[in-house]
């Protein structure tokens, strides 16, 4: 009986195609959560959650409609991402127009009572970073200075992430929103008393949902 021996080619072949495989599997487990970053979900992202859909009562004519937004939203991100460099000034402007017209699709899809369970529910997953919205800091009377402090604040948080993430080997999403509580309660300081109690009604009831589950 002929023995076959395996050859170093074969063996490293194998290892290739195995380390391939969890790679795969690993980017469809990422994928599954939908690439969601805390204190950086989309209004039309959220809007594709079971969680959010089953909330809103959207009819299946909505949903439909809602992940044609959001993957045209992905769609021009990517391409925005790929023409315009990190650096140029143009990417903020480009980007922060890209969601404005896209969330405005978003509001049009919706009847005036989702659209404000929507806000709620955003307001819960961003956490304090949406105190950087225009239309939020309005809402609480924000002041200059506070608007300053805020925008300072935000930059600082920004960049603790990425060197926090940098050469972090460990669960990102995980990290991530240990992170966003770090950032949320250096930028909840900045309010009053009664603007953090504003605020938090501004959250709506409780949407129980583990969204960055990992």
């Amino acid at each position: 009986m002929v023995r076959l021996r395996p050859y170093p080619i074969q063996l490293t072949l194998l290892s290739a195609f195995l380390l391939l495989m969890l790679a795969s599997s690993a980017h469809a487990q990422r994928r599954g959560r939908g690439g969601l970053r805390p204190g950086e979900v989309s209004l039309a992202r959220l809007l594709t959650l079971d969680a959010v859909q089953n909330e809103l009562k959207l009819s299946d004519q909505q949903k439909a409609t809602a992940a044609e937004i959001n993957n045209s939203l992905t769609e021009e991100r990517h391409k925005l991402f790929k023409e315009v460099a990190k650096e140029s000034h143009e990417r903020t402007a480009k980007v922060t127009d890209l969601e404005e017209r896209t969330s405005a699709k978003v509001n049009k899809l919706l009847d005036e009572s989702q659209r404000q369970r929507l806000r709620e529910i955003l307001l819960q997953v961003n956490g304090a970073i949406e105190l950087t919205k225009k239309n939020i800091q309005e809402e609480l009377g924000i002041t200059s200075e506070q608007h300053k402090k805020l925008s300072e604040i935000s930059h600082e948080n920004a960049k603790a992430r990425r060197e926090a993430l940098a050469n972090y080997e460990g669960d990102k999403t995980a990290k991530m929103v240990e992170l966003q509580r770090e950032a949320d309660k250096k930028l909840l300081e900045v309010l009053t008393e009664k603007q953090r109690e504003q605020f938090e009604k501004l959250k709506g009831k409780k949407l129980s949902m583990d969204v960055f589950k990992s």
